[in-house]
């Protein structure tokens, strides 16, 4: 199962330069750096929350391989286009 993080590096975020990447960017990539869990409510960020087929985050405590994406191509192929370029 792929993290929200997964797909903002495969959408070219950048870090700070000492590891970190800034919610900026993720805003640029069109994703979200925090959340809430779809199914439980507990709060999430990029690197624990999975972008959901239902179109939700759902997190790691939650997330199901039949209810996720297993791979960064096929939530890409799956989402509609950004209006803006994502770098992808």
């Amino acid at each position: 199962m792929i993290t929200i993080l997964d797909i903002a590096r495969a959408r070219g975020v950048q870090d700070d330069g000492q590891g970190a990447i800034n919610m900026g960017e993720f805003d640029r990539v069109g994703l979200p750096m925090l959340g809430g869990c779809q199914v439980c409510g507990a709060c999430i960020a990029a690197y624990n929350a999975h972008p959901g087929r239902n179109g939700f985050l759902i997190g790691s405590c939650c997330a199901a391989p039949e209810d996720t994406y297993p791979t960064v191509a096929a939530f890409e192929a799956d989402t509609p286009e950004q209006e803006d370029d994502h770098g992808s």
